[in-house]
């Protein structure tokens, strides 16, 4: 489902929020790399381990994707201003989904854990992290078939609509 126009500004400014990691107001490479840090930490990924390092390069190169297209006075960090006034065209362009599928995929993987291509509920804990949820409602929006896990292909589509719609 697709955010109602009014909302992109909402669903940029919520995720600027979420993306600027040291909560100085400008989105720069050390706040992506905070982010994967921080999924590592959730997870319970050892740093050295493979699969770590595929988080922290998804998250690396979205921020390069982000910086080539939204730092528009190529200053070396993103501003709220810049993020919200570009999302929209991030988003109908498919930009935004293509910069977040390498980062699905990888947070997938670490939470994951027994590597059956499928999230449990255990595992949803460390990966699901949004304040104020009801986590068992979300893992029931997540998994869109009811078969009480969530598949890769759920789990992509519950981080796209995240960002886009909030939900």
């Amino acid at each position: 489902m697709m955010a109602q126009k009014s909302s992109f500004r909402e669903s940029a400014e919520r995720n600027f929020k979420d993306l600027d990691a040291d909560g100085d107001g400008f989105l720069t490479r050390y706040d992506y790399l905070a982010l994967a840090q921080r999924r590592l930490e959730q997870t319970g990924v050892r740093a050295d381990a493979p699969e770590a390092e595929a988080v922290v390069n998804a998250f690396l190169n979205a921020w390069d994707t982000h910086a080539r297209a939204l730092d528009t006075d190529r200053d070396g960090k993103i501003s709220k201003e810049e993020y919200v006034t570009s999302f929209e065209s991030l988003v109908r362009t498919g930009a935004l989904e293509a910069v977040l599928a390498p980062i699905s995929r990888a947070t997938f993987a670490v939470a994951d854990r027994d590597g059956d291509g499928w999230i449990t509920m255990e595992d949803f804990r460390t990966v699901w992290n949004r304040a104020d949820t009801d986590l068992a409602a979300a893992f029931s929006r997540v998994d869109a078939d009811g078969d009480g896990r969530i598949s890769f292909e759920e789990y992509a589509r519950a981080r796209q609509g995240l960002l886009i719609d909030g939900v």
